[in-house]
């Protein structure tokens, strides 16, 4: 038996060390609210321009959604909320054992195409989030 969990251990403390370490941030932002709280980063974009980038409020969205109040947090960062169940989905494809599917998904994140898809949406979304239409848009949400 030890033996089994040394060899488990062996072969995955890369991953383990991802658990531990992302199960620490999820426990910071359950606990810390990071609108209140002088600790966490500030965007270093809005901070001397005045506008906001593609990821302005996603700490905010992330201490939300762990308190299971989606529409706030989709009121600070769309963006963010609508990729979670892709990032999922990827994670449980990368977890399957169907090689065809995690061979496909591979193929797909490392294309050109999908990176291009990937900076356009991030460009388009953070040019429209300085826009007043957008922020009539969230108001009225």
């Amino acid at each position: 038996m030890k033996l089994r969990i040394n060899a488990l251990w062996k072969n995955n403390k890369t991953q383990a060390a991802y658990f531990v370490f992302f199960m620490a941030l999820v426990c910071l932002y359950f606990f810390v609210d990071p609108a209140k709280s002088a600790y966490f980063l500030r965007c270093p974009l809005k901070t001397f321009s005045g506008y906001e980038c593609a990821g302005c409020g996603v700490q905010r969205a992330f201490h939300l959604l762990l308190h299971f109040r989606f529409l706030e947090a989709f009121k600070f960062n769309p963006l963010f909320v609508l990729a979670i169940p892709f990032l999922v989905f990827s994670l449980l494809v990368k977890l399957s054992k169907n090689e065809k599917l995690k061979i496909g998904l591979q193929r797909f994140l490392s294309s050109k195409l999908f990176v291009f898809l990937v900076l356009t949406i991030v460009f388009v979304f953070s040019l429209l989030k300085n826009t007043g239409f957008y922020k009539d848009f969230i108001l009225h949400l």
